[in-house]
């Protein structure tokens, strides 16, 4: 039985809603005032927060911060829990990770496969970017899961049956062509990410990880498009923070066709997300710049300051580590190395991570806060 719609976004066929391709037509998207108006503002912080990437002396301090941020919060979205300490701890320990702190690991991996098929290999979005992202993320799930491949069986998400798996191909070609449509047609950039980033969640091409993937395509979107150089973004954090009418709003363009109640929220979260990006910037940058300060300005530091300041540095790089490490950045001994960290002691900038003699790990809680 065919359903009704304000809007037709798509059609029943045997109990499965496939989804029209892009861009919704009968009638076509209004850019209303209250679009246009978040358009705008989005398009301005954006660019801010891209601006801002480009003038910091360490990008990759940023880059890797933000990237765990929207690692772990993508995966509280769907119900996968640890923390920024966990994430960062493995890196160092020998200890395997939890289940969860691996499949935030893996979201990692999957945003590195994909950016480095677009800038080295120079691909643009498609199925074989998507596919090898999939991969990543799903790795040690099992082939249950088709790792890399689209679903082979039919599937329900709450009220939602997604399209039968043989359409799953001809669905994901249809928006690949529209991913990579010239950008000087129709709808502006950002307004299309919107679009791609529904449009997918309807077609739900994986048995795991769409939700994940879904968000993981908006990042790629604003990079390839050049609104972002690095992913210095994490839109997870106002989709968690506003999960009830996140879902609300992706179900309301299948229901009703309410694409322009989606894009409003969508832009929201595009604003909110790179303004809270910036503010966070300007505070690590503040602090950073605060903490070298006082290394330069503290007699306890008077006869080690380069030393002191190349481990201050390295620390916001790998906040959670051992004085191992340490002596590998300095190429100092262990009694220079562990002076150091003791006047980070002192300070309080620095916590020990765990009670242990040997393989005694710290914190370098100053920064990690913040994050957190």
């Amino acid at each position: 039985m065919e359903k009704s719609f304000e809007r037709r976004s798509g059609a029943y066929h045997l109990g499965s809603f496939i989804p029209d391709p892009l861009p919704p037509t009968n009638p076509p998207l209004k850019l209303n005032n209250e679009i246009l108006t978040l358009f705008g503002e989005a398009s301005v912080e954006l660019g801010r927060l891209d601006q801002t990437a480009r003038l910091l002396s360490n990008p990759e301090l940023f880059i890797n911060a933000y990237v765990r941020k929207e690692a772990l919060l993508t995966s509280e979205i769907e119900g996968i829990h640890t923390t920024l300490v966990d994430v960062l701890t493995t890196a160092i320990n020998e200890v395997k990770p939890s289940k969860e702190t691996q499949l935030v690991l893996n979201y990692i991996k999957s945003l590195n496969v994909a950016l480095d098929l677009m800038k080295i290999k120079d691909l643009p979005i498609s199925s074989r970017i998507i596919l090898a992202a999939h991969e990543a993320l799903i790795k040690g799930e099992g082939d249950s899961f088709f790792p890399g491949q689209y679903r082979k069986q039919s599937v329900r998400v709450g009220e939602l049956i997604p399209p039968p798996a043989s359409e799953i191909p001809r669905l994901m070609n249809d928006l690949e062509n529209y991913i990579n449509q010239d950008s000087d047609v129709g709808l502006p950039v950002l307004i299309k990410i919107g679009l791609t980033h529904v449009q997918f969640e309807t077609i739900h091409p994986f048995l795991d990880g769409n939700g994940r993937i879904g968000r993981l395509l908006i990042v790629l979107m604003l990079i390839n498009n050049n609104l972002l150089q690095e992913p210095i973004f994490y839109p997870s954090y106002y989709f968690k923070k506003n999960s009830t009418e996140y879902y609300l709003r992706l179900d309301n363009v299948r229901v009703h066709g309410d694409f322009e109640g989606w894009i409003s929220f969508f832009l929201k979260a595009i604003r909110d997300s790179c303004i809270e990006a910036c503010n966070r910037a300007e505070i690590i940058k503040a602090q950073s710049l605060a903490l070298k300060e006082w290394v330069v300005n503290d007699a306890r530091f008077t006869k080690m300051h380069d030393t002191a300041l190349t481990v201050l540095n390295s620390l916001f790089q790998t906040p959670i580590f051992d004085i191992k490490q340490v002596c590998n950045t300095t190429g100092k001994s262990y009694n220079t190395s562990q002076s150091i960290i003791n006047h980070f002691l002192d300070l309080g900038w620095v916590i020990e991570h765990n009670e242990k003699r040997r393989n005694k790990l710290y914190r370098f809680s100053a920064y990690l806060d913040l994050l957190e």
